[in-house]
């Protein structure tokens, strides 16, 4: 029991020693700090902190680290050292493009397995480097293949379920140059995974299980820090359908890939996981490809209204939260004052400094009133980030 433990604290510390949870760590501080500037640069204030953008990934990562890990270890899926090495630089490879799109399982557990499949056997002056290279070449796929559909699956359930939570209001140029509203769905989560690693371990085969490839061989144990991103820039809609959309997508990815697995173990066709990773390959950049045509192609969907102002977002906890103004509705009066800038909107809010009444359009034109009381803690702005209609900033502009 006491080498168990050991082990799982081994466990632990191997996560420590792998680069790309450095890596990872660095990059969802990076980007939570350009979403930051880019709200401010459109909005002139923040809808997350950057810190609450990197505290909530950790709870969903947590729990899908811990259903994985479960899942992983009761199919006795092992990988060994070397193929950790592989998916590792898998990751590191994904990561070099600096873009947050390329990041899942997908792309770098795809590079991997196909790297895998074909690797040469070659041997050099490190003696580390030739047993990788052993561990690699011998590896079992179809471990390989159930590591991939367990990867996806944790992608898909992350994206579906928590991808939309804290979406990321911005102005941006329209095709014909005029400014319109976006909702950019942009997460790292870094998942910790626990894997089997056959080695003179104190955890042994319980049998003839498929998915260990030797009865008599013991094994150690490693945490792999498996790296989720999503950047969706969603122009056409409401953030929640489109990243809900882009879940369903990463859903179906995840089944044929399983399907092929599945097939590639009665069958003795290791081929068939080949196929598998370079399915879910293609078609995570398939789904990139979608993203661009989407934008490229669809309506916008926050523009500016005939009359009044376009909500683009609205800051959580904000009065504008609580009296529930939503994405994409219309601010047609204030306090009985009809407004189409900012300008006139606080002027008119600031007629009744402790009550407001907001008439506002929803996305069916049917109108109703948001009613709050305004507290000495509410920010003057209220919570709302406005598309500011064109005529106004080119009026502000002549004027100053």
């Amino acid at each position: 029991m006491l080498d168990i433990l050991y082990s799982v604290l081994l466990g632990f510390a191997s996560l420590f020693f792998n680069p790309v949870f450095y890596l990872l760590v660095i990059g969802l501080f990076l980007f939570s700090a350009q979403r930051v500037r880019r709200e401010r640069r459109s909005f002139n204030v923040k809808a997350y902190g950057m810190f609450n953008t990197i505290f909530t990934s950790v709870a969903p990562s947590l729990i899908m680290g811990v259903c994985g890990s479960a899942l992983l270890l009761a199919a006795g899926v092992s990988l060994p050292a070397g193929m950790i090495v592989l998916l590792s630089c898998g990751y590191l490879v994904t990561m070099l493009t600096t873009q947050l799109r390329f990041l899942s399982p997908a792309v770098a557990g795809g590079l991997a397995i196909i790297a895998a499949y074909f690797f040469p056997d070659i041997n050099t002056s490190s003696a580390l480097a030739n047993q990788w290279i052993s561990d690699i070449r011998s590896a079992n796929f179809f471990s390989l293949g159930l590591f991939l559909t367990a990867g996806l699956l944790i992608e898909y359930l992350l994206v579906y379920f928590w991808g939309a939570r804290q979406s990321s209001p911005r102005l941006i140029s329209s095709r014909r140059g005029s400014k319109v509203g976006a909702h950019e769905a942009s997460e790292i989560w870094i998942v910790p995974l626990f894997l089997l690693v056959p080695s003179a371990g104190p955890i042994h085969a319980l049998g003839p299980w498929p998915f260990v490839p030797d009865v008599g061989t013991s094994f150690s144990l490693a945490l792999f820090p498996l790296g989720v991103g999503i950047a969706q820039l969603i122009t056409h809609t409401l953030p929640k359908p489109a990243v809900r959309h882009t879940g369903q997508w990463l859903l179906v990815t995840a089944l044929i890939t399983a399907v092929l697995v599945g097939l590639s173990y009665p069958l003795r066709l290791p081929f068939l996981v080949l196929i598998g990773a370079a399915f879910a390959l293609c078609s995570r950049i398939a789904l990139i490809w979608y993203h661009h045509y989407l934008r490229k192609e669809r309506p916008y969907y926050f523009i500016e209204p005939n009359r009044g102002l376009r909500v683009v977002g609205v800051i959580p906890g904000s009065l504008g939260d609580r009296i529930g103004i939503k994405p994409g509705q219309e601010v047609l009066r204030v306090n009985g004052r009809d407004v189409s800038s900012e300008y006139e909107f606080y002027n008119a809010l600031q007629t009744q400094t402790a009550y407001c009444k907001i008439e506002v359009v929803n996305r069916f034109g049917e109108p109703w009133f948001a009613r709050g009381t305004i507290h000495e803690t509410d920010d003057h702005k209220i919570g709302l980030l406005f598309l500011e209609p064109e005529k106004w900033n080119r009026y502000t502009k002549t004027k100053v």
